[in-house]
């Protein structure tokens, strides 16, 4: 791109039902104006936990490649900027408002996304559960919190629906509050399992109307943390549909989040189990425009 020429973007905040909520996402719809080398450096100039770079599609089964870039590094998937993404692009007349759903190409693979009133919901990427961890001192350690914080009843585990984290669950509400990381602790138990984030949870929440109370850390990719993680929500709808000794059963979870970095932010989940296996899940949310504006490169 030749100096002195301008790109949009549109500034967005996901999983939310008002701005200065949820997760702020940046949005560049024309991704094929940038040079290579300037995506990581946008990424990180914007500051934000995801920027998004739109591109014309290489595949007919796709409308649009999409690439998520934090301020450290790309990402193959997450949640809120897939939603975002769409929810710019219909917004801002790039596809037909009645289409449904936009299938976005991402480096994870081709997920659709669905406008559906309020609200856009995507088809999330399977749910693996990758390893299952005893609740043990370090972990709490890594949250500064002890080992009687945490909730014993449910187990601690590494899953991943397309971004892995490590899901800690804790006994309350205020132990929830108290967390601060202890950053040398948490490289020590992430690293070895070669994954980025830890995000503790609780039953216990702020409004009784929601089912989940969450939390997310990424600190090595520039996340000190997230206020809205729907990569890690979809993980955690496989995660209580695996707790339930029904083998069919449709589940429904509202996860809320970003309360303690004043950026309240409601993530719903949908997960369908059949003959004991996970087959579907679905998270979506409702998505404020901000502001839109270009940028001199």
């Amino acid at each position: 791109m030749a100096n002195g020429m301008e790109t949009p973007f549109y500034q967005v905040d996901v999983f939310t039902d008002h701005i200065f909520g949820g997760n702020p996402l940046a949005v560049f719809t024309k991704g094929q104006d940038l040079k290579e080398e300037y995506l990581q450096k946008v990424a990180r100039e914007m500051n934000l936990s995801e920027t998004t770079f739109v591109f014309p599609s290489t595949q007919d089964e796709a409308d649009f490649d999409v690439r998520i870039f934090t301020p450290t590094r790309e990402i193959p998937f997450a949640g809120h900027p897939t939603l975002g993404t769409a929810y710019v692009l219909r917004k801002n007349g790039w596809v037909a408002k009645d289409k449904n759903p936009i299938r976005l190409k991402l480096k994870a693979g081709i997920v659709p996304v669905w406008a559906e009133k309020d609200k856009d919901f995507m088809q999330h990427p399977a749910a693996k559960t990758l390893y299952e961890l005893d609740h043990s001192e370090k972990i709490a350690k890594a949250l500064g919190l002890s080992l009687t914080h945490l909730d014993g009843t449910l187990p601690v585990q590494v899953v991943s629906a397309g971004f892995p984290a490590l899901l800690v669950p804790v006994g309350s509400l205020q132990a929830m509050k108290e967390i601060t990381l202890n950053s040398q602790t948490l490289h020590e138990i992430l690293e070895p399992l070669e994954i980025d984030m830890i995000y503790p949870f609780c039953r216990e929440t702020v409004r009784t109307e929601n089912t989940v109370h969450s939390r997310a850390f990424a600190p090595g990719l520039g996340i000190p943390e997230d206020p809205a993680t729907g990569s890690v929500a979809g993980a955690m709808g496989a995660y209580w549909a695996s707790l339930e000794n029904n083998q069919d059963i449709e589940i429904a979870r509202v996860i809320e989040q970003g309360y303690q970095m004043g950026r309240p932010s409601i993530i719903n989940v949908e997960v369908s189990k059949q003959e004991g296996k996970v087959q579907k899940i679905r998270v979506g949310g409702q998505t404020q425009p901000v502001f839109t504006g270009r940028m001199n490169l």
